[in-house]
């Protein structure tokens, strides 16, 4: 008697995947791989094609087409991809050609923006080369970057009926970053917008994060390596409970000289500042995408990309409150989200999709930023780089490259951990619509970091000090967490 293999429930991993999107987090990706090779190795990794395809509107290191009252911003090294890709719009007709959907993603803290008054101010009063979405100009410049590119996949589209622009992706992965060492964190900013905000809001709350040890340290310390913070934070965690996780984690070394009550307000204080910025970031969300979308008739899908951890440190948002906020239709910033499945909170009533890279985009962001900063003049001379010669920047950037992927999961075996979709009520099955591959590989990386042209330093002409440490450049870039 012949034997039969038997069939095992997750041989239809892929057809229960739900809607697979293929996010181009850079188009320096189409240097490499033409549109066609990408979408074929989609469906040869995830065992599905490719409904829609994410495109970013600017990259790290620039925009991707001029934008009208913006003269004068760089135009990115990746806006034109390729010898037969001239530039953003070829890329668009490209994909809208083999009958793929568009989703733009933005990411926007972008530091070639000119002008201290756009950006994120510290506490000594220092701006960072990076715009602070709330503030009210800021959502002029960045809506009219995004509104730009809008404009013209729905101009290419109107050639082209079958497919066309569906969604519009924020990128909120690292709104608020943080820097400091051990017992001072710098996760605060003091820009004229967030201080009017919180001024208006919680009256007197921003003295107590202007001074050292803060509030933040109960939750956040600094390590040789970026951030240690804890993760499973919460909305309705109580002072009590906050106070008890630091002592638990020895975060409490940051405050030697305070007794449990002042730990306590301390705790209560960082709650009202967590709830007060995830208001504004929140209100600034929506005001950015209402910018880029006015007067039109089209509704796109209005989607965050943000990672799952509980709270999000470098985004300032609750996961769980983004189902209450979906909740109030009337007044509801976003449609969908697209987060890395985690073991912690999983999406009750908001739409989502899998992102399909550990930490979501935060990982990537930071490995583009790098390469970003190298092709800058003004990051290379004005930051840590300007200590490493351009051998040594190359070095850098295939170390950072070989982390980020390790990050990546990229087979259709990973499909098997996210929560179903339909059928057996579990947790998040009736939200989830699919999930995101990323389109890049080990190749593309090992390949950018030996053609990316890096700009030379003073460093590259002078003589290396014997106890020069490159680890202290490393550490200084980091993020919240470099581990």
């Amino acid at each position: 008697m012949t034997y039969k293999p038997r069939t095992f429930s997750i041989s239809n991993v892929s057809r229960s995947a739900g809607e697979g999107v293929l996010d181009v987090p850079s188009l320096s990706v189409l240097r490499y791989k033409s549109p066609a090779v990408l979408l074929k190795e989609f469906k040869d990794t995830w065992g599905v094609e490719a409904r829609a395809i994410a495109l970013p509107v600017a990259e790290a290191d620039g925009l991707l087409y001029e934008v009208d009252g913006l003269g004068g911003v760089p135009l990115s090294s990746h806006a034109q991809p390729s010898r037969t890709l001239k530039g953003f719009e070829d890329v668009v007709e490209e994909f809208l050609g083999a009958k793929k959907d568009i989703i733009l993603t933005f990411c926007p803290t972008m530091g070639y923006i000119p002008g201290e008054g756009l950006q994120i101010c510290d506490i000594s009063g220092v701006m960072s080369p990076q715009p602070c979405i709330a503030n009210p100009r800021s959502t002029e410049v960045l809506g009219a970057i995004l509104g730009t590119g809008i404009d013209i996949v729905q101009q290419i589209a109107s050639r082209k009926p079958g497919s066309g622009l569906i969604g519009i992706a924020l990128d909120v992965t690292d709104l608020w970053g943080m820097s400091g060492q051990l017992g001072r964190v710098e996760a605060t900013c003091f820009c004229t917008a967030c201080t009017r905000h919180f001024a208006a809001t919680t009256p007197e709350l921003l003295k107590y994060f202007k001074t050292f040890p803060n509030p933040w340290s109960l939750l956040l310390r600094p390590t040789p390596t970026g951030i240690d913070f804890a993760s499973e934070v919460s909305p309705g965690i109580t002072p009590e409970e906050i106070v008890g996780i630091a002592r638990q984690r020895n975060y409490i070394e940051q405050f030697p000289k305070s007794e449990q009550s002042e730990l306590l307000e301390y705790a209560n204080l960082l709650l009202r500042y967590m709830r007060s910025r995830q208001s504004l970031t929140l209100g600034a969300v929506g005001a950015l995408f209402d910018y880029a979308t006015q007067d039109l008739d089209n509704k796109f899908t209005r989607i965050l990309i943000m990672e799952g951890e509980t709270y999000g440190w470098t985004s300032g948002i609750w996961l769980e409150d983004l189902d209450n906020e979906f909740q109030d239709e009337e007044n509801r910033s976003f449609d969908e989200l697209w987060l890395n499945v985690t073991t912690g909170y999983i999406p009750r009533s908001v739409p989502y999709r899998a992102y399909m890279w550990r930490r979501s985009r935060y990982t990537i962001n930071n490995f583009f930023d790098l390469a970003g900063s190298l092709s800058s003049a003004s990051m290379r001379a004005n930051t840590m780089l300007s200590q490493m010669s351009s051998e040594e920047c190359r070095r850098l950037v295939a170390d950072r490259w070989q982390r980020v992927h390790g990050s990546a999961l990229s087979s259709q075996a990973a499909l098997v951990s996210l929560p179903h979709r339909s059928g057996d009520g579990e947790t998040g099955a009736h939200v989830r619509r699919g999930f995101v591959g990323v389109g890049l590989d080990r190749e593309f990386g090992d390949r950018f970091s030996d053609q990316m042209v890096i700009l030379p330093s003073h460093a590259d002409n002078a003589a290396r000090p014997v106890d020069f440490d490159f680890s202290s450049i490393l550490r200084n870039m980091q993020g919240k967490n470099g581990n």
